[in-house]
């Protein structure tokens, strides 16, 4: 967390401390401050932000708002984030019939799939096509454009889950042709945990397709108390809000977002994406160490929107024993953070057998050195544990 974050935080904690946290909350006003900078990263208005406390919470409440009847369809791929993929078998016990698109031997989304499906629709089905931009644990920058437009040409509603986009590649929502997606605040944009926020697009509130309806639940701010048996549900974005939110953590929102906006969004991806490129190719001389994110193939994939991030998969000899958990434990005794990303975020069966990876996600205010220290911190590391469980690297 930046320091001009975790100062904001405090500041508002200490007006609330001497002033009480109403009168706090008018003096910040904070909703509005967050709402605008989102709007002015995303390239949106700001009355197509809904505060919220997660991207998960952000992307429910879009998604449980789709009114589906029988024979509805739900286009998907098989790398769908898991909170996803739960709501979708959810829906599908319901009215809605899930179908999983294939994925291409790249890791790309396949968009032929996508558009034959679309063009094999029932005249009477409606349609939402959900897209992950980034996959939790994948390096790859999937066609978000490219499934706009064609979930556009076919009136389905298209919703983004952008919560490993939004903070480290630029995301112009009005460019790639989204309905709803949803950002987190925290992860790449730095800001604080129990952040996030959701894009709706104005007209989306009202789709042609009818599929869009009431958020699943709503207070006095999502709608309007108007006669004693009648409510009016708020025109915007805000529907998709409650009333009850800390101020503290939209003042420290608002500021991560500006900063994202101030250090720009496109420094941001060539930075990161270039130390995860120098990571790469450093594990690659690692002996026991197997890269897991997109294959080399993808540099020649050519596919408009497609490229790599700074999300860098590996695991190492997990045939032998040595797990990713071991691996992150390590690095945390050496004060390194990173992830392990279980394989169970996909639909593809085989994939669940597979061992979980560690990940590793540079960021901007990262620079080669760490990069080099790290590299040498794992090699030290796989040849401790491989040497603990009698085995040697091949």
């Amino acid at each position: 967390m930046p320091d001009e974050v975790h100062q904001a935080l405090l500041d508002h904690f200490e007006l609330e401390r001497h002033i009480g946290g109403y009168a706090a909350e008018a003096q910040a006003d904070a909703r509005e401050g967050a709402r605008k900078a989102a709007a002015k990263l995303l390239g949106c208005d700001p009355e197509e932000i809904a505060l919220t406390e997660s991207a998960q919470s952000a992307w429910a409440k879009a998604f449980y708002s789709f009114s589906f009847r029988e024979g509805d369809r739900i286009f998907c791929w098989a790398s769908e984030y898991a909170g996803n993929a739960v709501a979708f078998l959810q829906a599908a016990k319901r009215h809605a019939k899930l179908e999983v698109l294939p994925m291409r031997p790249d890791g790309i989304v396949d968009l032929d799939a996508l558009e034959a499906a679309l063009k094999s629709l029932p005249e009477t089905a409606r349609a939402v096509v959900a897209l992950t931009h980034i996959q939790t644990n994948s390096s790859v920058v999937q066609p978000a454009a490219a499934v706009g437009k064609l979930a556009r040409e076919h009136g389905a509603v298209f919703i983004l889950d952008a919560c490993q986009s939004i903070g480290q590649i630029p995301v112009d929502v009005r460019s790639l042709l989204c309905d709803f997606a949803c950002a987190t605040g925290r992860k790449w944009l730095r800001g604080p945990r129990g952040t996030g926020f959701l894009y709706a697009r104005a007209s989306a509130l009202n789709h042609a397709s009818g599929l869009v309806g009431e958020p699943p639940m709503i207070d006095h701010v999502s709608a309007r108390w108007t006669q004693s048996h009648v409510y009016k549900l708020a025109p915007d974005a805000r529907r998709y809000e409650m009333w009850e939110t800390s101020p503290a953590l939209h003042m420290g929102l608002k500021k991560a977002l500006e900063l994202c906006e101030h250090v720009g969004p496109q420094h941001i991806q060539r930075k990161s994406t270039g130390l995860a490129a120098a990571l790469r190719q450093k594990l690659a001389s690692i002996k026991g160490v197997r890269c897991c994110d997109a294959p080399a193939s993808l540099e020649e994939a050519q596919v408009e929107g497609v490229s790599r991030c700074a999300i860098v998969t590996f695991e190492a000899f997990s045939d032998l024993g040595i797990t990713s958990e071991a691996i992150k434990g390590a690095l945390a005794k050496q004060r390194i953070a990173v992830s392990v990303s279980p394989p169970f975020h996909t639909f593809n069966d085989e994939d669940w057998r597979q061992p979980s990876v560690v990940r590793v996600s540079p960021s901007y205010y990262n620079d080669e050195s760490e990069v080099d220290v790290l590299a040498q911190k794992i090699k030290g590391i796989i040849e401790t544990l491989s040497e603990n469980s009698g085995m040697r690297a091949p």
